[in-house]
Protein backbone atom coordinates (compact mmCIF):
# COMPACT_ATOMS: atom_id res chain seq x y z
CA UNK A 1 0.00 0.00 0.00
CA UNK A 2 2.77 2.44 0.90
CA UNK A 3 4.47 1.86 -2.47
CA UNK A 4 1.41 3.03 -4.39
CA UNK A 5 0.96 6.16 -2.27
CA UNK A 6 4.33 7.72 -3.19
CA UNK A 7 3.80 7.81 -6.97
CA UNK A 8 0.24 9.02 -6.46
CA UNK A 9 1.40 11.89 -4.26
CA UNK A 10 4.18 12.73 -6.72
CA UNK A 11 1.74 12.79 -9.65
CA UNK A 12 -0.71 14.92 -7.68
CA UNK A 13 2.04 17.40 -6.78
CA UNK A 14 3.23 17.57 -10.40
CA UNK A 15 -0.36 18.09 -11.59
CA UNK A 16 -0.87 20.90 -9.08
CA UNK A 17 2.35 22.65 -10.14
CA UNK A 18 1.32 22.50 -13.80
CA UNK A 19 -2.21 23.64 -12.91
CA UNK A 20 -0.91 26.58 -10.88
CA UNK A 21 1.47 27.56 -13.69
CA UNK A 22 -1.35 27.42 -16.24
CA UNK A 23 -3.65 29.52 -14.07
CA UNK A 24 -0.86 32.03 -13.42
CA UNK A 25 -0.12 32.50 -17.12
CA UNK A 26 -3.76 32.63 -18.15
CA UNK A 27 -4.51 35.22 -15.47
CA UNK A 28 -1.42 37.30 -16.30
CA UNK A 29 -2.31 37.18 -19.99
CA UNK A 30 -5.92 38.12 -19.29
CA UNK A 31 -4.88 41.16 -17.24
CA UNK A 32 -2.47 42.20 -19.97
CA UNK A 33 -5.13 41.82 -22.67
CA UNK A 34 -7.52 44.02 -20.69
CA UNK A 35 -4.83 46.51 -19.67
CA UNK A 36 -4.75 49.72 -21.67
CA UNK A 37 -0.95 50.07 -21.52
CA UNK A 38 -0.51 46.57 -22.99
CA UNK A 39 -3.23 47.13 -25.61
CA UNK A 40 -1.50 50.32 -26.75
CA UNK A 41 1.79 48.42 -27.01
CA UNK A 42 3.71 50.79 -24.73
CA UNK A 43 4.01 48.57 -21.65
CA UNK A 44 7.53 47.41 -22.47
CA UNK A 45 8.60 51.00 -23.08
CA UNK A 46 7.19 52.03 -19.69
CA UNK A 47 8.91 49.12 -17.96
CA UNK A 48 12.24 49.99 -19.58
CA UNK A 49 12.04 53.46 -18.03
CA UNK A 50 11.65 52.28 -14.41
CA UNK A 51 14.90 53.02 -12.61
CA UNK A 52 14.88 49.75 -10.65
CA UNK A 53 15.02 47.74 -13.88
CA UNK A 54 17.97 49.42 -15.55
CA UNK A 55 19.97 46.23 -15.96
CA UNK A 56 20.73 46.79 -19.63
CA UNK A 57 20.88 50.05 -21.54
CA UNK A 58 20.44 47.97 -24.70
CA UNK A 59 16.95 46.99 -23.54
CA UNK A 60 15.97 50.62 -22.93
CA UNK A 61 17.41 51.61 -26.31
CA UNK A 62 15.55 48.77 -28.06
CA UNK A 63 12.27 49.77 -26.43
CA UNK A 64 12.65 53.27 -27.91
CA UNK A 65 11.74 51.61 -31.21
CA UNK A 66 7.93 51.66 -31.36
CA UNK A 67 7.75 48.56 -33.58
CA UNK A 68 9.98 46.46 -31.30
CA UNK A 69 8.10 47.49 -28.15
CA UNK A 70 4.70 46.84 -29.68
CA UNK A 71 5.82 43.51 -31.14
CA UNK A 72 7.15 42.40 -27.76
CA UNK A 73 3.86 43.40 -26.06
CA UNK A 74 1.82 41.49 -28.64
CA UNK A 75 4.11 38.46 -28.38
CA UNK A 76 3.71 38.42 -24.59
CA UNK A 77 -0.06 38.82 -24.80
CA UNK A 78 -0.20 35.96 -27.30
CA UNK A 79 1.96 33.35 -25.55
CA UNK A 80 0.92 33.78 -21.91
CA UNK A 81 -2.81 32.92 -22.13
CA UNK A 82 -2.01 30.24 -24.73
CA UNK A 83 -0.13 28.04 -22.24
CA UNK A 84 -3.17 26.22 -20.74
CA UNK A 85 -4.36 25.37 -24.25
CA UNK A 86 -0.86 24.30 -25.30
CA UNK A 87 -0.61 21.99 -22.29
CA UNK A 88 -3.87 20.30 -23.25
CA UNK A 89 -2.97 20.10 -26.95
CA UNK A 90 -2.45 16.71 -28.56
CA UNK A 91 0.25 18.25 -30.75
CA UNK A 92 3.63 18.18 -28.98
CA UNK A 93 5.13 20.94 -31.14
CA UNK A 94 2.57 23.41 -29.75
CA UNK A 95 3.56 22.59 -26.15
CA UNK A 96 7.26 22.78 -26.95
CA UNK A 97 7.00 26.01 -28.96
CA UNK A 98 4.96 27.82 -26.30
CA UNK A 99 7.22 26.59 -23.51
CA UNK A 100 10.38 27.62 -25.36
CA UNK A 101 8.84 31.04 -26.09
CA UNK A 102 7.97 31.53 -22.41
CA UNK A 103 11.44 30.42 -21.33
CA UNK A 104 12.97 32.87 -23.81
CA UNK A 105 10.78 35.61 -22.40
CA UNK A 106 11.90 34.87 -18.85
CA UNK A 107 15.56 34.60 -19.81
CA UNK A 108 15.11 38.02 -21.42
CA UNK A 109 13.68 39.30 -18.14
CA UNK A 110 16.74 37.94 -16.34
CA UNK A 111 19.18 39.51 -18.81
CA UNK A 112 17.45 42.84 -19.39
CA UNK A 113 15.69 43.58 -16.12
CA UNK A 114 17.87 41.79 -13.59
CA UNK A 115 15.01 39.81 -12.02
CA UNK A 116 17.14 36.69 -11.66
CA UNK A 117 15.18 34.80 -8.98
CA UNK A 118 11.84 35.48 -10.67
CA UNK A 119 13.19 34.40 -14.06
CA UNK A 120 14.70 31.19 -12.72
CA UNK A 121 11.53 30.25 -10.86
CA UNK A 122 9.39 30.82 -13.93
CA UNK A 123 11.74 28.86 -16.21
CA UNK A 124 11.48 25.99 -13.71
CA UNK A 125 7.70 26.27 -13.69
CA UNK A 126 7.67 26.33 -17.51
CA UNK A 127 9.72 23.12 -17.63
CA UNK A 128 7.08 21.24 -15.63
CA UNK A 129 4.55 21.86 -18.41
CA UNK A 130 6.28 19.52 -20.85
CA UNK A 131 5.45 15.82 -20.92
CA UNK A 132 8.03 13.04 -20.64
CA UNK A 133 7.87 12.29 -24.38
CA UNK A 134 8.49 16.00 -25.11
CA UNK A 135 11.69 15.86 -23.05
CA UNK A 136 12.78 12.65 -24.76
CA UNK A 137 12.24 14.11 -28.24
CA UNK A 138 14.11 17.30 -27.28
CA UNK A 139 17.00 15.20 -25.94
CA UNK A 140 17.10 13.15 -29.18
CA UNK A 141 17.11 16.32 -31.27
CA UNK A 142 19.86 17.86 -29.11
CA UNK A 143 22.01 14.72 -29.43
CA UNK A 144 21.48 14.64 -33.20
CA UNK A 145 22.47 18.30 -33.67
CA UNK A 146 25.52 18.05 -31.40
CA UNK A 147 26.70 14.85 -33.13
CA UNK A 148 26.37 16.55 -36.54
CA UNK A 149 28.30 19.59 -35.34
CA UNK A 150 31.02 17.56 -33.58
CA UNK A 151 31.30 14.93 -36.31
CA UNK A 152 32.15 17.50 -38.92
CA UNK A 153 29.28 16.53 -41.21
CA UNK A 154 27.72 19.94 -40.71
CA UNK A 155 29.55 23.15 -41.42
CA UNK A 156 28.24 26.70 -41.71
CA UNK A 157 30.87 27.38 -44.42
CA UNK A 158 31.09 25.71 -47.85
CA UNK A 159 33.91 23.29 -48.57
CA UNK A 160 37.09 24.75 -50.01
CA UNK A 161 36.89 25.01 -53.80
CA UNK A 162 33.08 25.02 -53.93
CA UNK A 163 31.66 27.87 -55.97
CA UNK A 164 28.32 29.48 -55.02
CA UNK A 165 26.63 28.53 -58.29
CA UNK A 166 27.45 24.84 -57.80
CA UNK A 167 26.20 25.01 -54.20
CA UNK A 168 22.78 26.35 -55.22
CA UNK A 169 22.55 23.73 -57.97
CA UNK A 170 23.17 21.00 -55.40
CA UNK A 171 26.58 20.11 -56.77
CA UNK A 172 29.73 19.97 -54.70
CA UNK A 173 31.87 21.85 -57.21
CA UNK A 174 35.59 21.05 -56.99
CA UNK A 175 35.08 18.41 -54.30
CA UNK A 176 32.92 16.27 -56.65
CA UNK A 177 35.19 16.66 -59.69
Amino acid sequence: MARSIRPTLHNLAAFLIVFQTAVLYFTAGYWKITGEVWQDGVAMYCISRITGFEMSSTYAHLMNNAFAGTALCCFTIFIEPALPFAILSARPWIRKADTVALEGMHLGIVACMGLVCFGQLMVGADCTCLRDEDWRSLARRFRYVTSRVRGGSWSPLPARGTNPVAMTAGQGGAADA
